[in-house]
Order: structure tokens, then sequence, then C-alpha cells
């Protein structure tokens, strides 16, 4: 018999970028992959680091629409020290959005994994525009 986790594994994000909070273009690249089935959404913040380098915290959850915000249902997963040790490279005047993502593509493989008394030892990531500007340069 297989193992059913509730969720599946979770990862932060920290998104940086100029104003108060993403454009509708981020927004709905989100709300595309929970629509997906990808991810689900667990929690997403918004922080500003001022020009003095105070950080204001906007938490999304049970937002309701505002400027292009979608309204959220969301279970607020990162807590404030999460949301500071995430933000301690935002500069002064800029931003980030924080995301908590649950992998839903990666459930199923997790329960396996868990049951053959595997574990993930190491995982890293490199950004999208690495990747492909490696492969733009090295695949012909």
């Amino acid at each position: 018999m297989m193992t059913n986790f509730d969720y599946g594994p979770i990862e932060f994000y920290t998104i940086g970028f100029d104003g108060d909070r993403p454009g509708p273009a981020v927004l709905q690249a989100i709300d595309d992959l929970v629509d997906s089935g990808t991810v689900n959404l667990l929690d997403l913040v918004f922080a500003t680091r001022a020009p003095d380098g105070e950080l204001t915290v906007v938490e999304l959850s049970d937002t309701t629409d505002d400027a292009g915000v979608p309204a959220l249902d969301l279970m607020g997963l990162a807590g404030l020290d999460d949301i500071e040790l995430l933000a301690e490279n935002v500069p002064p005047g800029r931003s980030a959005a924080i995301l908590v993502v649950e992998l839903l593509w990666a459930k199923a493989f997790a329960s396996a994994l868990f049951d053959a008394g595997g574990s993930v030892i190491n995982r890293a990531g490199v950004p999208a525009p690495i990747v492909n500007a490696f492969l733009a340069e090295h695949v012909e």
C-alpha cells in the first residue's frame, strides 16, 4: 500500500522587482500554474524595502481584489522570521514577492520515495535565464 501524503513538497521563492507589486502578467502566470494543477499557492507576501532600509510586509492571505491582485484564500505559511530572512537581500527602494508553493507534480513521487526508504539529499536550481543562455550557446 502506498503512502498518500496530504501535501507534496513545498518551495519558497523570493522574486525581486521594481515598484511595490509585480505586474499583472506575473500574477497571471502564478494563477495559470495553480489552474493547471502544477502548484498549489500556499502563501503570497509582498515585501518592500524603503530607501532608509525599513521593510514593509503585506500578507495577501484572504485578500480581496485590489489593483489587479487576485482574491486569494491562502494558508499563510510564511512566518515573519521566514519573510525577513527571504527578504534580507532586497535592496533599498525595491520590492519582492515571496511565494510559498506546494509542488503538486511531485506529490506522488514524494510518496513513492518515502515508501522505498529514499529521501532527497540535495536539490539545486538554476534560474531560467542562465539555462536558456547556456543552451543557446552550446546546443545546435
